[in-house]
C-alpha cells in the first residue's frame, strides 16, 4: 500500500474511535464520581423533579453551637449540615433522604440517619422542610462533596440524586 493510503486509514480510523493524537482517556468512573446525579454548589437550590433541595451549609461546628449529646474523641470532629427541602410533586413526600459526604480523595462518610434531625419527612405538597444534621467525623476530614438520596423512594418518582460542592 502506498504512504497515501496509509494515511487515509489512519485518518479513518481515528475519527470511527473519536480519538485524537496527544488526547486524554476518558477516565474510568469510581467514588463518588460514579453516581449519576444532578450537580450544584452549596447554597444553590437544585430541582431534581421532585424536590428543591438547598445544602444551605456544611462546617465544623462552633463551641456556639453546643452539640447536644456528641462528645467528640481527640481524633474527631463534629460538623454541622442545615438542608431545605421543598416538596414540587404532586403528592406528600413520605420517603427517607440520606446524605453521602466525599473528600478531595473520593473517600466517602455516609451520615448516620439518626443524626439527622427531623430523620422521617412528611412534607406536604407545595411545602418545605429543615433537616439539620449534627454528626461527629475524623478531625482531619474535609469533605468536598454531598451526596442527597432517596432511600425508599419507588422507581415510578422518578427521584435523581443531587451532587453538591464546595
Amino acid at each position: 500500500m502506498s504512504a497515501r493510503v496509509l494515511i487515509a486509514l489512519a485518518i479513518c480510523l481515528l475519527a470511527l474511535t473519536g480519538t485524537t493524537v496527544g488526547s486524554t482517556p476518558t477516565p474510568v468512573p469510581g467514588g463518588a464520581n460514579q453516581i449519576s446525579a444532578l450537580s450544584g454548589k452549596i447554597g444553590q437550590t437544585i430541582f431534581n423533579g421532585v424536590l428543591r433541595v438547598q445544602v444551605k451549609e456544611l462546617r465544623d461546628a462552633t463551641a456556639a453551637d453546643h452539640p447536644e449529646n456528641l462528645l467528640p474523641s481527640a481524633d474527631q470532629k463534629v460538623m454541622i449540615m442545615t438542608v431545605i427541602l421543598k416538596n414540587g410533586s404532586h403528592d406528600d413526600f413520605i420517603d427517607l433522604i440520606t446524605y453521602t459526604l466525599a473528600d478531595a480523595s473520593g473517600v466517602i462518610f455516609k451520615v448516620p440517619t439518626a443524626s439527622v434531625s427531623p430523620s422521617n419527612l412528611d412534607i406536604l405538597q407545595g411545602g418545605t422542610a429543615r433537616q439539620v444534621a449534627r454528626f461527629t467525623v475524623d478531625s482531619t476530614y474535609k469533605p468536598i462533596k454531598v451526596i442527597v438520596q432517596c432511600d425508599t423512594c419507588s422507581p415510578s418518582l422518578h427521584f435523581k440524586s443531587l451532587r453538591f460542592t464546595h
